[in-house]
């Protein structure tokens, strides 16, 4: 059956920490903060999303998957979108995080840093977070994801912006963004890239059923 987008929900918390932990464990970030603790991890994300889901400055999507009418569906990826006008917080303090929380808050206040100054106070659209199980990564999941916000972004007459790895950058140039400065960090534990892109704002929707990426 087609893969389906909707707004996630309560109960989609449990299976939206698996994509999370399937899609970024084998990263230097994920596998570190996240995945040497998975019960305090869990609770991290459970509490995350809780908030996230009754916050308005955001919106939390899940792509669904099933095998046949009748079967349960499996949800097979998400994304956070945050919409015009949303805050750019500073990340939780180091005691905060399931486990090395300083390498958490030296990537994720980076990243706020270099979202404040390439964006400012500019309107924009922010993708803050797609991700797809490992299972389903370029089947069209993550193009769902993407293009809800563009199009909407588009509606608005406003650019985008994410943060990306080198492997996910050529997927966000053919969605049209641009890469502005890169981030390089250098740990014990590796050293990983991620590169600040925007889109410009469009009058007319780009994302036509080629553009495929997860």
């Amino acid at each position: 059956m087609p893969l389906q987008l909707r707004e996630a929900q309560l109960d989609d918390i449990h299976a939206m920490r698996g994509v999370y932990y399937s899609a970024f464990g084998d990263t230097i970030i994920g596998g570190h903060v996240f995945m040497k603790n998975i019960e305090a991890s869990d609770r991290f994300w459970v509490a995350s999303f809780k908030d996230e889901l009754v916050d308005s400055s955001c919106q939390l999507l899940v792509v669904t998957n099933k095998n046949t009418p009748d079967s349960a569906e499996e949800i097979i990826a998400f994304a956070k979108w945050c919409l015009p006008g949303a805050s750019i917080d500073d990340p939780p303090p180091v005691e905060a995080w399931p486990s090395h929380g300083e390498l958490a808050v030296d990537f994720f206040g980076a990243m706020t840093k270099g979202h404040r100054k390439y964006m400012g106070d500019r309107p924009h659209w922010y993708l803050e977070c797609i991700g797809t199980h490992k299972d389903w990564m370029g089947k069209g999941a993550a193009t769902l994801l993407m293009r809800w916000g563009l199009e909407r972004a588009d509606a608005d007459k406003l650019p985008c912006f994410l943060e990306a790895t080198p492997k996910g950058k050529p997927i966000y140039e053919r969605f049209g963004f641009r890469t502005l400065g890169e981030e390089v960090f250098e740990w014990p534990q590796g050293t990983t890239v991620e590169a600040y892109m925007e889109r410009d704002a469009k009058t007319d929707t780009v994302t036509n059923g080629e553009q495929r990426g997860d």
